[in-house]
């Protein structure tokens, strides 16, 4: 729970900064809740295929996989495929 509180502290001082600096906040949380629901769908949608396909490379929907979608967007479903694959080797 101290953690959380933590974490939470720090983006709400970051997100505070940036906005002093002259950043849309709005704007750039907006971009990071439509990004992290778009590669939601995108990992949904591809571990669907991949398994219709025959294929056992599964990629769980957690913490991780939705935040480098929410930074990274596509390349960061991308990104969290690469690495799945390379573990499974």
């Amino acid at each position: 729970m101290e953690n959380t509180i933590l974490i939470l502290l720090f983006i709400g001082g970051l997100l505070i900064f940036l906005g002093t600096m002259g950043v849309d906040v709005v704007k750039l949380i907006l971009n990071f809740i439509f990004r992290s629901l778009l590669g939601i769908v995108l990992i949904g949608l591809a571990n669907y295929f991949i398994e219709k396909a025959g294929g056992n490379l599964f990629v769980n929907i957690n913490e991780i996989s939705v935040l480098l979608s929410g930074v990274l967007g596509v390349w960061g479903v991308i990104l969290v495929y690469i690495i799945r694959y390379y573990f499974t080797i």
